[in-house]
């Protein structure tokens, strides 16, 4: 049996890292599925996007697409290369040794604020893809799948896109759930860090969790979900007094939550963050430890790498 591991963070897909060290260098030149949005870092600046969403970014010449291109039909390997979500939809030669599929020109757009126009996978359709790329593998595989939309809209105070986009990452569990078997795939699913967001106030039991959390005592509402620090802060009337929130529309999907202190981007806070897992060696997953500990239960459970192996123990 080989083990395969995948780690789900909520904080695009797969890989983040230079684009040159996806098309030209060690490991990144070697991995079998890369999938999210940046097209433009790939491309140079007298290089029209292909979805016509302006030109590239890059100044030194460089075609990294057609370098990646290149590298794989020089060691006559198969490779796909897909730019829309309805291309990745209908994709089905599973049995390809390389897959690379760039969705955007720059970060991918925030569920909400999807149109058919933009036509991107959802995370959940990324996750099954690749999963059925890699589960044509013989020895079995890790893949890293990260929902980047989460940490962007909060560091916005944008808690509805934030919250939303953490349920496209539920969607993304579930989809890996059904194409995984756990008796030899280890999951996790955790965070690198939190955000300062906060649940104020007594409101009834239903209310609207992107709504009023109740009345200060100067008589005026405060929201439910409000922010540390961020975009989201609201300038004092003229007479020094708090900002009326019952003015704005909060049902406006990149609404900004009110935050205590000003900021460009909201800052990160400081909780521990928790992680989940399931599959052989998840029991390994309890209790409280430092970040570092994980990667070295996920080598020792895949038996990768110099350390402690399980294969070594069992032997």
């Amino acid at each position: 049996m080989t083990l395969k591991w995948l780690m789900m963070e909520p904080i695009l897909i797969f890989v983040m890292t230079l684009p040159s060290n996806l098309s030209g260098m060690n490991p990144g030149k070697n991995f079998n599925v890369i999938m999210g949005g940046g097209r433009r870092q790939f491309s140079g600046v007298d290089l029209e996007d292909v979805e016509g969403e302006g030109y590239g970014y890059r100044t030194d010449g460089a075609d990294l697409i057609g370098e990646w291109m290149n590298d794989k039909e020089s060691r006559g390997s198969e490779y796909q290369y897909l730019t829309s979500g309805q291309s990745l939809r209908d994709f089905t030669d599973y049995n390809t040794e390389f897959f690379m599929g760039l969705f955007s020109s720059t970060h991918m757009e925030y569920n909400l604020e999807q149109t058919p126009e933009m036509d991107d996978p959802t995370l959940a359709e990324m996750t099954s893809k690749a999963l059925q790329i890699l589960n044509t593998k013989e020895n079995g595989f890790v893949v890293f799948i990260e929902a980047g939309l989460v940490d962007h809209g909060h560091h916005g105070n944008k808690a509805r896109q934030a919250l939303d986009e953490t349920l496209q990452l539920d969607a993304a569990v579930t989809a890996a759930l059904e194409l995984v078997d756990l008796d030899e795939t280890l999951i996790i699913v955790t965070a690198d860090h939190s955000h300062a967001l906060t649940i104020n106030g007594y409101p009834d039991r239903g209310h609207d969790i992107f709504g009023y959390g109740g009345h200060g005592h100067d008589g005026l509402y405060y929201s439910t979900l409000m922010y540390g620090t961020g975009p989201g802060y609201k300038e004092p009337d003229e007479n020094g007094g708090r900002y009326d929130i019952s003015e704005d529309d909060m049902t406006y999907e990149a609404y900004r939550f009110m935050a205590a202190a000003p900021e460009t981007s909201s800052d990160h806070a400081g909780e521990d963050v928790t992680i989940y897992a399931a599959g052989p060696q998840a029991h390994l997953f309890r209790g409280l430890y430092q970040q570092n500990y994980i990667p070295h239960v996920l080598a020792y459970a895949a038996c990768i790498g110099d350390g402690l192996k399980y294969c070594d123990v069992q032997q």
